[in-house]
């Protein structure tokens, strides 16, 4: 899955989930249709004894709700592809569409994949040829088929993911981890459905079959049960059996309804068995899922921070703990604690005595402006926010902060964004996104890809231009965005600005100079400038911004004004000869003319 499509992240609560609306499946206008597949004999990963008998019942389940199944067990790569491929022609505009999977999945760098028996996956470069995309075969079914399901009890344990995270270098979310990844949906007639929640393990079962797969046959074709209100009796079966170990998982955008069974009950079934109630509108959970949906989209873990710090409760808060687990390592994500958070926002006594005088100042009752929260001031702050409709915790968070007008410090130095270059939506990052300066530059420069992050306070946005551009563009977005152009002060901050953009070869022009021969390698535009009094290559540089150069970072032997007229810097180094630079670090600056040109520049943010 290719990160400038927008498959990432959806994921809905089972337990809150809206029901679909819209009139029911006509039936009769469309087959029933169904691939299932159990995998149990792998050849490195070993066995997992009942994913072939979860397969064989489940398949006999759908046979009996009208189904027409395919059953494919033990299938290596190319023979799960080639079921898939059999499996998507038959499908039809106005059929409906079920895949079944159990057997060994996993996730790296945010996108699932089903495994074949012949998987060895001795690296990440074999997961390609060794696996299949679940993006794949979502998209093939949502193409062809009026409504398209996917069950996946794949989130069991596996040695090869976990091999593969211990290989993978630096293995957090970018890496192989445990369980499956959320996903999007591309249709409005798709349901997906998981065995567990993002990163955790699916039990296999020791009694023949998976918790899942048992909760599935039992509960989906109650009579009179949509498939939505079927699900969350799965989800209570699993949660029951695991002791809450493993949360099952619904995606949905289902535009008609579906019924596995019978889509009226019987009186004496009615009698006999419970309604599940559809839940009521809960205008605090619908303010949850929608944005649950922003972050998903975004997949920072500054934007998951956000999300958990403003939606301390509920089923989406959980979600959000477990996405924001998946990012960070255990003692960062840990720190998401109102008290930690506080803490970060008001590291002073000083810090403290503003925000109890605000308190005040609003009428509330404190008791001293000492800088100590007690529990007046507690009490205050929990008053506070009850009347302003925030989150009710009682501990200053930032959007507590931003309402009663206190200055707090800025979060700590990094990269605040993806570490790759991506496009943001100005509308997914408003009511989490704190930093003005951040929706500043996302807001001026739609459709751009970039990466930002700031270091001692000041932002810094690396832009990836489609097409090469001269400086005077680069001049042009800085104005409009109202900032300049990078004004680099110390090695720290050269290291940091080049941190943002040496990951990634969109940012750099590379080519090979016959009259130098040399292999350059052109990074960003950078505010540095020399004035017209300079009188020879060295003198006159200065930043677009107006400091003076205190620092600098030039490549050996510049600047030497190889033309006239070569007054603006950039990045760059190169290699002599016709050599490979792809490995090729740049920090280093060189002079060079308006008409030059590279794909990209940094703005920098006060």
């Amino acid at each position: 899955m290719n990160w400038r499509v927008k498959l990432l992240l959806l994921v809905l609560s089972a337990l809150i989930m809206p029901l679909a609306t819209g009139s029911a499946l006509a039936e009769g206008s469309g087959k029933r249709l169904a691939l299932v597949v159990g995998m149990t004999n792998y050849v490195v990963a070993g066995t997992l004894p009942n994913a072939s008998r979860d397969a064989e019942a489940f398949g006999t389940f759908l046979k009996g709700q009208g189904f027409e199944t395919d059953l494919v067990l033990n299938a290596d790569r190319r023979g799960l592809a080639s079921a898939l491929s059999n499996f998507s022609r038959k499908i039809g505009p106005e059929d409906v569409a079920l895949f079944y999977y159990a057997g060994h999945g996993m996730q790296l760098r945010g996108e699932n994949f089903l495994i074949g028996t012949d998987a060895k996956l001795e690296s990440e470069f074999d997961v390609p040829a060794e696996t299949i995309a679940l993006s794949e075969i979502i998209n093939a079914l949502e193409k062809r088929a009026r409504i398209s399901m996917v069950f996946l009890d794949a989130c069991r344990n596996n040695p090869l993911a976990e091999r593969l995270t211990r290989e993978v270098e630096g293995a957090t979310r970018g890496g192989a981890t445990r369980g499956l990844a959320p996903i999007e949906t591309q249709g409005g007639g798709t349901l997906v459905a998981f065995a567990a929640a993002p990163g955790q393990v699916a039990a296999d079962g020791t009694d023949g079959h998976s918790p899942f797969t048992r909760a599935l046959i039992a509960n989906l074709s109650g009579a009179g049960l949509e498939v939505g209100t079927a699900f969350k009796r799965v989800v209570r079966d699993v949660r029951k059996e695991t002791q809450g170990k493993q949360q099952p998982q619904i995606l949905s955008s289902l535009s008609l309804e579906f019924y596995f069974g019978p889509e009226t009950a019987a009186p004496h079934a009615q009698a006999a068995q419970p309604a599940v109630a559809t839940p009521a509108i809960d205008p605090e959970a619908l303010a949850a899922e929608a944005d649950f949906k922003k972050a998903l989209r975004v997949g920072t873990a500054r934007i998951w921070r956000f999300f958990v710090e403003k939606h301390r409760t509920g089923e989406y808060a959980q979600l959000g703990r477990q996405m924001l687990a998946q990012m960070e390592p255990v003692s960062r994500s840990q720190s998401t604690t109102g008290q930690a958070i506080e803490d970060r926002l008001l590291p002073n006594k000083d810090a403290r005595k503003n925000v109890q005088l605000a308190l005040a100042a609003k009428g509330l009752e404190i008791g001293a402006a000492d800088g100590v929260f007690g529990e007046q001031t507690r009490a205050a702050i929990r008053r506070y926010q009850s009347q302003n409709r925030q989150p009710i915790s009682g501990f200053i968070g930032e959007l507590t902060a931003k309402a009663l007008g206190i200055a707090f410090s800025q979060s700590a130095d990094g990269i605040y964004s993806a570490a790759k270059p991506r496009e943001y939506n100005i509308d997914d990052l408003k009511g989490l996104e704190t930093d003005e300066r951040i929706l500043k530059a996302v807001s001026c420069l739609p459709h751009y890809h970039m990466v930002y992050g700031v270091f001692q306070g000041h932002l810094y946005v690396a832009v990836q231009s489609p097409v090469y551009i001269p400086a005077s563009t680069a001049q042009f977005w800085t104005k409009l965005c109202g900032a300049h152009l990078a004004a680099i002060t110390s090695e720290a901050e050269n290291e940091f600005v080049a941190s943002l953009f040496n990951s990634d070869a969109s940012f750099f022009n590379v080519g090979y100079d016959p009259r130098s021969a040399v292999t350059y390698k052109m990074g960003p535009w950078i505010g540095l400038v020399q004035s017209p009094q300079g009188k020879e290559p060295r003198g006159g540089w200065s930043w677009d911004d107006g400091e003076p150069m205190v620092y600098s970072n030039w490549f050996a032997n510049m600047p030497n004004e190889d033309k006239k007229g070569d007054d603006v810097g950039m990045y760059f180094a190169h290699r002599e000869g016709k050599a490979d630079v792809g490995s090729l670090r740049v920090t280093t600056w060189d002079d060079m003319a308006p008409l030059d040109s590279t794909s990209s520049f940094v703005l920098e943010f006060e």
